[in-house]
C-alpha cells in the first residue's frame, strides 16, 4: 500500500536528495515538498498525507512548531524530524509533541525509508547513533532522583523501564522478557498511572530525564 509523504526542508538540494531516496522505494510517494514550517503546515491542511518528515531548524516556522500544529489537527500523525543537534534538549521536545522518529541529518540516506516504516508502524524510530549518545548522558543527582522513584515500581517495572531507556519497543522487551507484548503494554501502563505520566513517548521522555538506564 502506498505511503504519502509530506518533507520539508529549507536546504533545497538536501530537500531534493531526500525525495530521491525516499521513492526509491516503490511504496513511497512524497507528494509535498516545502522549503519552511509555515509552507509544511499549509500543505498539511489541504493535502492528504500518511507520513511527515521536517528539519527541525527552518525559517517562518521550525519543525518543532509546525509538528505541534499538526498533531493537534491530527494527534495520531506519524511525524519524523531530520536534526544536525545530538543535545538532549531538542530531542527531549520532540518527544513531548509526540514524535515517532528523530534521524540525523548525516545518517538520513541509511535510515529515513526504515524510519519511514517504524513510525508508519506505530513505532519510534531513532538513529543508532543519538540513541549511543544519548545513553551516555548521566548524572549523580538525576541518579539520586531515579532511585526514590524506583521504590513506586515492582522490579518487573523497573527492569522495563530500563528496557524503555534503551529504546526499546514493547514487543523487543517483549522478546527480551518472554511476555507477550500485551503483558509489556499493561506494564507500561500501570507505570504511567504509578508516575502520573500521560501523552506520547510519556515513558520513554521521563526515563530519559531520569537517566533510568
Amino acid at each position: 500500500m502506498e505511503i504519502r509523504l509530506l518533507i520539508a526542508d529549507d536546504h533545497p538540494i538536501f530537500l531534493k536528495g531526500l525525495k530521491e531516496v525516499i521513492e526509491m522505494d516503490a511504496d513511497l510517494k512524497v507528494v509535498v515538498s516545502a522549503k519552511n514550517g509555515q509552507e509544511a503546515l499549509h500543505a498539511f491542511q489541504s493535502q492528504n498525507v500518511d507520513v511527515v518528515v521536517l528539519d527541525i531548524d527552518m525559517p517562518r516556522m521550525n519543525g518543532l512548531e509546525a509538528a505541534e500544529a499538526m498533531l493537534q489537527i491530527r494527534p495520531t500523525l506519524p511525524v519524523i524530524f531530520l536534526t544536525m543537534h545530538k543535545e538532549k534538549a531538542p530531542f527531549l521536545k520532540a518527544l513531548e509533541i509526540g514524535a515517532m522518529g528523530y534521524v540525523l541529518k548525516e545518517n538520513a540516506v541509511s535510515d529515513i525509508v526504515h524510519a519511514i516504516y517504524k513510525a508508519k508502524d506505530g513505532d519510534l524510530y531513532l538513529s543508532p547513533e543519538i540513541s549511543a549518545y544519548l545513553l551516555k548522558k548521566t548524572s549523580a543527582l538525576q541518579r539520586q532522583s531515579k532511585n526514590d522513584l524506583k521504590a513506586l515500581l515492582t522490579p518487573s517495572e523497573t527492569h522495563i523501564m530500563k528496557l524503555i531507556s534503551e529504546y526499546k519497543s514493547s514487543k523487543e522487551i517483549g522478546e527480551e522478557l518472554f511476555i507477550s507484548e500485551k503483558t509489556v503494554s499493561n506494564h507500561r501502563m500501570n507505570i504511567a498511572k504509578k508516575l502520573n505520566l500521560t501523552g506520547k513517548n510519556s515513558l520513554l521522555r521521563f526515563a530519559l530525564e531520569q537517566n533510568w538506564g
